[in-house]
């Protein structure tokens, strides 16, 4: 994939997941994208990050003293990450959120 379709992607999806946490109480969590990265606070304490690294068409997910590297699967149009789980970008936020603040990110 080239950078700027990598680009475009990466900067839709953090969209996207920055939009789920707009009804969402701030006590609970909140999220900010600013500058390609985004940080959605749990609890005002536990922050995930994630942030694109565009030389490896990825992105990084940091939480605690946990790492995950999503790359996009071109088949399914899912960010999965690298490790044995394949866990997925959308569905690793979702748990977080539920499993952090009690925050249901359903549609």
């Amino acid at each position: 994939m080239d950078e700027s379709s990598y680009r475009k992607q990466v900067d839709e999806l953090l969209t996207r997941l920055d939009n789920r946490f707009e009804n969402v109480d701030p006590d609970l969590a909140e999220s900010e994208y600013s500058q390609g990265t985004l940080v959605i606070t749990f609890n005002q304490a536990q922050k995930l990050i994630l942030s694109p690294q565009t030389p490896l068409r990825q992105i990084w997910a940091a939480f605690r003293d946990r790492a995950w590297h999503f790359s996009l699967d071109q088949a399914s149009g899912r960010w999965l990450d690298d490790k044995e789980a394949r866990e997925e970008l959308v569905s690793l936020v979702a748990r977080l959120a539920r499993e952090q603040a009690g925050v249901d990110l359903s549609p």
